[in-house]
C-alpha cells in the first residue's frame, strides 16, 4: 500500500478551505496550486474524503471543521508517538534494570580469576577473564586505545577476531594507534589487517624494536604480559605506572615509520631491519638475542647478519658493527618495559 504524504494532506485540506466550498472541477487545480503534482493531490483528496474531512457532492467539495480535521489528521500520529513513547520508557526501564543486574556480579566474577590485587595492580591468569575484561573495557573505551604487538605478525585468527572489533571502535571515533614491528610488513594476515584497518582510519607504525607487548585503554588501564603465565595478563590502573607505559609508548611511536602498503615500503621495512640488526651487533648481542628483539626467526636473523657482512666488506660482527658506527648507521635502541 502506497503511503500517504500527510504534509500534502494538510496542504490540500488547507486549499479547499481557503476556496470556500470550491467545485468538484475545481479539484483538478488543486496539485498545480499546493505544489504536490495532481497524483499527489488526488491522492490527497481521496484520504481526506476516507476520513470524513471531505465530502465531494453536487453542493461541491465541503470541509469539516478544524477541529474534526485536527481529530482526523493529528489524532492517529499523536496516539501513535504516546504508543512509542511508552514502549521507550519501558524498554529504557527494562535496559537499567538488567544493567543493574548485571553490574552487581563484578564481584562474584572478577574475585575468583584474581591470584593477586594490590593497589593498582590485578593479576589475571584465566585466558577467558583476560579476554572478556578486553572486550568489557573496549565497549566502553571513550577516547583512544594504544596498542604494541611485538613479533613479525599476529595469528590469523586473532587478526580475524580483531578486524571488526577494531572496525566498530573507529566508527566510535575512537583513536586507535597500533605499533607493530618491522617484520610484521611480511606477514600476509597482517598486511591485510593493516590495508583495511588504515581505509576506516587506524593509525599503525612499525619499528625494529617494540617496548613489549601492552594495550593502554583511554590511559587509564593497561594490560601487560604475565611472566609466568603466557595465557593471563597484568591490569594496571596505577596512574605513575600508566604514566610510565604511555610514555614508553609515545617515544616508541615517535620513532615508527607510518605502515604503508606495497613494495617500496617492504623494502623500506627491510633497510630498517638490517640497520637495527648492526645496532644490536654493534652492543654485542648474540644471534638469538637479536633475532627475539627483532621478531625474526634465527635463520632469518643469520641470512640478513651474512648479507650485512658481504655488503659492508667486514671480516667480522665486531668490524661490521664499527663500520656501521663510523657510517652513521646505527639506530637509536628502544627501551625495553
Amino acid at each position: 500500500m502506497e503511503l500517504i504524504d500527510e504534509d500534502v494532506v494538510s496542504d490540500v485540506y488547507a486549499w479547499v478551505v481557503a476556496q470556500r466550498r470550491p467545485s468538484e472541477q475545481d479539484l483538478t487545480r488543486v496539485g498545480r496550486e499546493v505544489g504536490c503534482g495532481d497524483e499527489a493531490a488526488r491522492a490527497a483528496v481521496a484520504a481526506l474524503v476516507e476520513r470524513h474531512v471531505l465530502v465531494v457532492g453536487a453542493q461541491g467539495v465541503v470541509a469539516a471543521s478544524p477541529e474534526v480535521a485536527i481529530a482526523a489528521l493529528v489524532g492517529p500520529r499523536e496516539s501513535a508517538h504516546r504508543r512509542a513513547e511508552a514502549d521507550l520508557a519501558a524498554e529504557r526501564e527494562r535496559t537499567v534494570r538488567l544493567r543493574s543486574r548485571l553490574a552487581a556480579l563484578k564481584p562474584t566474577y572478577a574475585d575468583p580469576l584474581h591470584l593477586e590485587r594490590s593497589g593498582g595492580v590485578d593479576v589475571l591468569t584465566d585466558m577467558f577473564a583476560v579476554r572478556a575484561l578486553i572486550a568489557d573495557l573496549t565497549a566502553t573505551c571513550e577516547r583512544e586505545i594504544m596498542a604494541c604487538q611485538p613479533g613479525g605478525g599476529r595469528p590469523p585468527a586473532a587478526l580475524a577476531e580483531a578486524l571488526p572489533r577494531d572496525l566498530e571502535l573507529l566508527d566510535r571515533g575512537i583513536v586507535l594507534r597500533s605499533l607493530y614491528q618491522h617484520t610484521a610488513r611480511f606477514h600476509p594476515a597482517t598486511q591485510a589487517y593493516a590495508e583495511e584497518a588504515l581505509a576506516a582510519g587506524s593509525q599503525i607504525r612499525t619499528v625494529a624494536e617494540i617496548p613489549g607487548r601492552m594495550i593502554i585503554l583511554d590511559r587509564q588501564i593497561a594490560f601487560l604480559p604475565h611472566r609466568d603465565h603466557p595465557a593471563g595478563a597484568i591490569v594496571v590502573r596505577e596512574p605513575s605506572i600508566l604514566d610510565y607505559l604511555c610514555s614508553a609508548f609515545e617515544q616508541a611511536w615517535s620513532l615508527g615509520s607510518p605502515y604503508r602498503i606495497g613494495p617500496s615500503a617492504t623494502r623500506t621495512a627491510a633497510t630498517e631491519i638490517r640497520a637495527a640488526i648492526l645496532t644490536l651487533m654493534a652492543n654485542g648481542l648474540k644471534d638469538e638475542a637479536i633475532a627475539k628483539r627483532l621478531g625474526l626467526s634465527v635463520r632469518a636473523c643469520r641470512r640478513h647478519i651474512s648479507e650485512l657482512l658481504d655488503a659492508l666488506d667486514a671480516d667480522s660482527r665486531f668490524q661490521a658493527g664499527a663500520i656501521a658506527a663510523r657510517s652513521g648507521l646505527l639506530e637509536p635502541v628502544v627501551e625495553q618495559t
